[in-house]
């Protein structure tokens, strides 16, 4: 009698959780990628002798309908990634990962630009996030990024205060929102 009641419990346990599963479904995201600011973190590296270096950490959240975030190294050599005009900046494709630095000149924050007018010097590429073969599915994330700076006065110098705008790109060559950082002074 006692076997039969734990057998059935077991049964009706097992019923209830396959009836659950099935209520839950995948999230429904758009498939151009979504981010949000989660954070900046500045790390000082002061090797003796040498240039200093600050190293700014991002950390963006991210959602993705389709889940074709990142490129390889692989990605890069075909088309439409191996093109070196087009995309954001006229830089290509093979940039997915878009920064773009805000200088604090003591009233307003100011694009930086290089002294020869070059746009999306910063930008970069983030690697994939799903295997090569992978269907495609929703994926949500935190996406880190980290981006060494010279503070030599070349072109920043140690105090400045700097905030970005960034934006990433998907496989599919959407690009998503674009989210403003905290501010960081570089270091002293």
């Amino acid at each position: 009698m006692n076997l039969f009641r734990t057998l059935s419990g077991l049964a009706l346990v097992c019923l209830a959780g396959t009836g659950l599963s099935s209520c839950l479904n995948a999230p429904d995201y758009p498939v151009e990628p979504a981010i949000d600011f989660n954070s900046l973190q500045l790390v000082r590296n002061r090797p003796a002798g040498q240039t200093e270096i600050d190293s700014l950490k991002f950390a963006l959240d991210f959602r993705d309908g389709d889940g074709d975030l990142g490129l390889s190294d692989a990605d890069i050599l075909v088309a439409p990634w191996n093109a070196t005009t087009g995309g954001h900046n006229n830089r290509g494709y093979a940039y997915n990962y878009f920064i773009q630095p805000f200088k604090w000149d003591g009233t307003n924050w100011v694009k930086f630009i290089n002294a020869g007018g070059f746009q999306g010097e910063y930008d970069g590429r983030y690697f994939r996030l799903d295997a090569k073969d992978a269907r495609p599915s929703p994926l949500k994330g935190v996406l880190r990024y980290t981006l060494p700076l010279n503070v030599d006065g070349a072109p920043f110098y140690p105090g400045d205060r700097l905030r970005f705008e960034i934006s990433i790109m998907d496989r599919a060559l959407h690009q998503s929102n674009v989210i403003t950082t905290s501010e960081v002074t570089l270091g002293r």
